[in-house]
């Protein structure tokens, strides 16, 4: 079909794109090695069959979103089929009514399929068209001229294959394939003077209106975010596969820079990051500072990361001493410490992007080298490291709480089946210390084998390291293992998520590996042990609150609504946000000891959502969540509503 003139004007089209897609892809891998390298290797068929399913069957971008996901979902998956197709049209091009699949049931299924999609990828553009541009919902409040774009060349390649397909027919002999429906549409809806002859200049106008935007589609998505067509599925192959939400251990005493003070001390997983990100604003949906009208946008900040590494490609080369600083220059010290390490951005990324990773980071970095943080954090780390407390009260009357319940102390018994690990909150603050009371009592109620630390223990440490003082963490950490190392007990358990985490999950790296439960898990062992006996009651409906780091951080969802169901003889009532989406209380990554000074509160802000649930109190399993409910329902209109935990509507169903 090409003449001699068009075939070399092809070669050298073509030769052309991929050289300009090459040439920016490698600028990008370029710059992503730069950053430091992170071992992300390990269970490579694993990691192989965990990407493909995912990227296959779209599962990432149509969990949150049913209805975008599945119209994303028939794009990727009609492009899939295209590629046949376009591949097809390259070889009819060289040689007319060849066919790569034959002219039998293959090619056929081809066809069908490829008019099946186009149709439907039609009306995929039209959605997103009306999403982006007319409706332009709240994470997508900028239009992108990028993806309008991506949504042209979408449109005319799916236009050009029909009428391509439907003036193929008038050529002589042409073979009819009834599985070509909708080009056979298109040609039944021409004029009589375009499908009564053959069409030979719109047939090669249409091929090379095809083809011409699949070269110049190629060479468009390394320029822009539509690079994370690529980026995207190498996100997914080199994620994390250990704890969410990861920091990894600082070497105080060897590393001489902490933290991440310029972009090259980024790891080459958060550059890849960068150039994954698809701007869904699925972060911004879910993220509570955002929602709460703070400063932070995980998706901006991902965003001006990313500008900030490209336009940084002559400075690198000059060395990283010619490079501006993150916090301060790229990113403003309001949104790094906005987060409260919730992790709901990384929960609902489609691309596994870890943004936590990045902002203690940077935390660290201004904590550690520049003494730069919150003036409320200054009673946060004194407190922690005079008294092993964030509160900084005498920390010879941890203990005090429990004076009257003649706690065994681990001291006197020496070993013991459970170790109570009761935390700050626990020990210091009056509205904690009574869920505290409650789990001591259910305990002996079930006759349990257990002791306390009492003075011994010390702040876990996790307000620490979530803020960035990872020295004041590992002064903790080693104290407490330590500790614990005199002793003998089988299990760790604790009501404190925070707690919970950090000894289950982050003590291990150094050296302290135990068992660790949440009083939930002991709390449905023991019912189902018949241990403790409950009397369901009936009760005005409640709420369940997930705690980010029971919830998001350790997967734990259903144990604690099963609990609720047992105690009130009916499920919770459920908030808009719960489960992987719950919104946060504010209070973690030292959001209880930081003033919140733009937007609204974020524990306002769930405490709202409670009440719409129409529940007449919120429970929770956190003493963190549930000091920030109760603060909350002080502070608001909210009087009529209670907080309560778990273990302490348990205590009261004893039988």
């Amino acid at each position: 079909m090409l003449s001699g003139i068009e075939r070399i004007v092809f070669a050298a089209a073509a030769m052309l794109a991929i050289g300009l897609a090459l040439k920016e892809f490698l600028r990008k891998l370029r710059l992503v090695s730069r950053g430091r390298k992170v071992d992300r290797f390990d269970r490579p068929w694993r990691r192989l069959g965990h990407t493909a399913f995912k990227v296959f069957f779209q599962i990432p971008v149509i969990a949150q979103r049913p209805v975008t996901g599945l119209f994303h979902g028939v794009i990727f998956w009609g492009f899939l089929v295209f590629l046949g197709v376009t591949l097809n049209h390259v070889a009819e091009g060289f040689r007319e009514g060849f066919s790569l699949f034959g002219h039998g049931g293959l090619y056929s299924i081809l066809l069908f399929a490829a008019n099946l999609f186009a149709g439907l990828i039609v009306l995929s553009v039209a959605y997103f068209f009306v999403r982006r541009y007319i409706v332009r919902i709240k994470s997508l409040e900028r239009p992108s001229w990028q993806s309008l774009t991506v949504l042209c060349f979408i449109f005319i390649l799916m236009v050009s294959f029909i009428y391509y397909e439907a003036f193929k027919m008038t050529r002589p002999g042409a073979l009819f394939y009834p599985a070509n429906f909708l080009a056979n549409l298109a040609l039944a809806s021409l004029p009589e003077s375009l499908s009564a002859v053959p069409q030979v200049a719109w047939i090669k106008f249409l091929w090379w209106m095809h083809i011409l935007i699949v070269m110049a589609f190629g060479v468009f998505i390394m320029h822009s975010k539509h690079l994370h067509l690529i980026a995207g599925p190498l996100n997914l192959l080199f994620q994390n596969m250990e704890v969410k939400a990861e920091i990894p251990l600082v070497n105080l005493e060897e590393q001489e820079k902490f933290g991440t003070p310029q972009v090259t001390d980024l790891s080459r997983k958060d550059l890849l990051d960068l150039f994954s990100c698809a701007e869904c604003g699925r972060c911004d949906d879910v993220c509570p500072a955002f929602q709460s009208g703070k400063a932070l946008s995980p998706k901006s900040l991902l965003d001006k990361l990313k500008h900030h590494l490209l336009d940084s490609e002559d400075r690198l080369r000059a060395g990283p001493a010619e490079l501006p600083k993150l916090l301060g220059e790229v990113i403003s010290e309001e949104e790094v410490w906005d987060c409260t390490t919730c992790a709901a951005c990384m929960e609902v990324c489609p691309m596994l992007n870890e943004h936590i990773a990045k902002i203690i980071g940077m935390r660290q970095f201004a904590v550690l080298m520049e003494s730069r943080f919150p003036d409320e954090f200054q009673t946060l780390y004194r407190g922690l490291e005079n008294q092993g407390n964030p509160w900084g009260i005498n920390a010879e009357t941890r203990s005090d709480w429990a004076k009257d319940l003649g706690i065994p102390l681990l001291s006197d018994k020496g070993e013991c089946d459970i170790l109570l690990w009761v935390g700050c909150a626990g020990s210091f603050d009056q509205h904690s210390q009574k869920i505290a009371r409650s789990l001591v009592k259910v305990l002996r109620h079930a006759g349990c084998d257990f002791a306390f630390l009492g003075n011994e223990e010390t702040c876990c440490g996790d307000p620490a390291r979530r803020s960035g003082m990872e020295y004041l963490f590992q002064l903790q950490a080693r104290q407490n293992i330590e500790t614990l190392g005199r002793y003998r007990f089988r299990r760790i358990v604790t009501a404190c998520p925070h707690g919970y985490h950090v000894l289950k999950n982050e003590y291990g790296k150094m050296g302290g590996l135990y068992a660790v439960l949440h009083h939930s898990e002991l709390l449905h062992e023991l019912l189902e042990q018949g241990r403790i006996r409950v009397a369901a009651r009936s009760a005005p409906p409640v709420t369940y609150h997930d705690p980010c780091y029971l919830g998001r951080y350790n997967g734990i969802y259903e144990t604690p609504r099963r609990l609720l169901q047992r105690l009130n003889g009916e499920r919770p009532r459920e908030m808009a946000a719960a489960r992987q989406t719950s919104f946060c209380c504010g209070g973690g990554g030292g959001g209880m000891w930081k003033e919140e000074k733009s937007g609204r509160r974020i524990s306002h802000c769930r405490l709202e959502q409670a009440q719409a649930s129409g529940a007449a109190a919120v429970v929770t399993s956190c003493p963190f969540c549930s000091v920030m409910f109760h603060d909350a329902i002080a502070e608001t209109e909210c009087q009529g509503m209670a907080t309560l935990d778990l273990v302490q509507i348990l205590e009261e169903r004893l039988v």
